[in-house]
């Protein structure tokens, strides 16, 4: 038999449509299939399942939060909202014509590898009940869709309404109710904002201390005055200060964080993921939001802390992260710790010759998309390694060689939500930078790289891509 040469993509949000650019630079035929009716992923609201609110907005900012060569327009907020998200989305897969390639309404039930004498390629079973035969898999699936809830005493008897927050739509669910939101994640805290505007009473239940920063400084997006993105009016008092100084800076702009009625962290910034919000602390400063500690159990309607306070309450909401599964995957081909699968480099399942992952990575940089862009273009190199030989014993050192520490050192507390968080330097600036010079891979430069995809089939070929225009203060 000859070997098949397309590969599958499985998921059309924004992973699986940069996964999709990034294999047909090489010019890799590929196929993308979507369970729900159009391209988004979790920021189409409409998608059944989706973790997506309606006062969601983007944690990244407008400047290096989009794709990468594709800025978003300078007409949308500093933060824009998921609807504009939802659309820049859909405006990216049509302008890349990787709307074309999508087969919509359907899901991936099983893939199965095979190892023929020619070597290994995958058997696809779609819902449809079709079989299709490809040379590689990269799975898209997004990793908010399944929810994690914790073991607490007497949820069951709970009397009020217990949601996790991938079932929160609107705050109009919080209108004259005493409501509970349990984790400080970035939608822990919007949902708590919302319920400390909306409720009669709100609550945030948190098990760690966690670092508060401001959404903006200066008049900028924190992670774009932070990453050097933006250019501010320098101040005479500015002149001598490093790095480090300014992050001392916003620290003392929050201030001590026991003013707030939160416990302050011990540890080293970036310790725990930090909280990025301004409403939040809003809320906590006027007495609309206070925080309480890890639940102990619930009797009927009342909750009981670890510090033995107590509350009765109409809503809980558990914003309590969610775990990675293949469901399609054989039960050998993945091993799991803590509800997130193993992957070498957040991307190569190990031993599995052209099976690949993406959107796994968590790294605090403003520029998460492309730091997804770098991930899907390892597996790329290496799905043209496969089908041509090109760099072949390359990539095979890169996959099978390179053990670098994706922490860069640093002390990440041990919990589950950091089991793929790593030091933001490392896997954005030094792996790429290593990948480049020392295994051959092509790799963008930046969210800000025009040139990367220039070659790349575009239905406005002359279109002269929108310049964000500069940031001052």
């Amino acid at each position: 038999m000859t070997l098949p040469t397309r590969f599958l993509i499985i998921g059309a949000g924004p992973n699986g449509l940069i996964a999709a650019r990034a294999f047909r630079r090489y010019g890799i035929d590929v196929d993308i299939v979507e369970r729900h009716h159009s391209v988004g992923g979790l920021w189409d609201i409409d998608n059944p399942g989706t973790p997506m609110y309606e006062t969601c907005s983007m944690i990244s900012s407008r400047i290096a939060g989009g794709f990468v060569g594709y800025p978003m327009s300078d007409e949308l907020a500093m933060y824009p909202k998921w609807s504009e998200l939802r659309d820049y989305i859909r405006d990216f897969a049509r302008e890349f014509e990787l709307d074309e390639l999508c087969q919509f309404d359907t899901s991936v039930e099983q893939v199965e590898p095979i190892d023929s004498d020619q070597g290994r390629y995958y058997r696809v079973r779609l819902s449809t009940g079709e079989m299709r035969d490809y040379r590689g898999v990269y799975s898209a699936i997004g990793t908010q869709w399944r929810p994690q809830l914790p073991q607490i005493e007497g949820l069951a008897g709970f009397t009020g309404t217990a949601i996790h927050s991938k079932d929160y739509r609107s705050p109009k669910l919080f209108d004259g109710k005493r409501v509970l939101v349990v984790g400080a994640g970035n939608s822990g805290v919007d949902i708590a904002s919302d319920a400390a505007f909306h409720a009669s009473a709100a609550f945030l239940s948190t098990r760690r201390p966690y670092w508060f920063f401001p959404k903006q400084i200066f008049g900028v997006a924190l992670p774009d005055f932070l990453d050097g993105r933006a250019a501010i009016a320098q101040r005479p008092w500015m002149a001598d200060m490093k790095p480090e100084d300014f992050m001392d800076l916003i620290v003392a702009t929050v201030g001590d964080l026991s003013a707030y009625g939160l416990p302050v962290p011990e540890g080293p910034i970036g310790e725990t993921h930090p909280i990025v919000s301004n409403t939040v602390l809003h809320a906590f400063t006027h007495g609309l939001l206070t925080r309480r500690p890890d639940i102990v159990r619930i009797d009927g309607s009342t909750v009981h802390f670890g510090d033995e306070t107590t509350e009765d309450v109409d809503v809980i909401v558990f914003a309590t992260g969610y775990q990675v599964h293949y469901d399609f995957l054989p039960d050998d081909i993945v091993q799991y710790r803590r509800g997130h699968p193993k992957l070498h480099l957040e991307v190569f399942f190990p031993g599995q010759e052209g099976l690949y992952s993406g959107g796994t990575i968590h790294a605090a940089v403003g520029a998460g998309w492309t730091l997804y862009d770098l991930c899907a273009n390892y597996a790329a190199a290496d799905a043209n390694a496969l089908l041509t030989g090109e760099n072949a014993e390359n990539m095979r050192r890169f996959k099978e060689d390179y053990q670098p520490d994706m922490t860069g050192g640093f002390p990440f507390a041990d919990t589950p939500r950091n089991e793929a968080q790593y030091d933001a330097e490392t896997v954005l600036y030094t792996i790429p930078e290593y990948a480049r010079t020392e295994f051959g891979i092509p790799l963008p430069t930046g969210y800000d790289d025009m040139d990367f995809y220039a070659s790349s089939p575009r239905r406005s070929q002359d279109a002269t891509p929108r310049d964000n225009e500069s940031v001052l203060v």
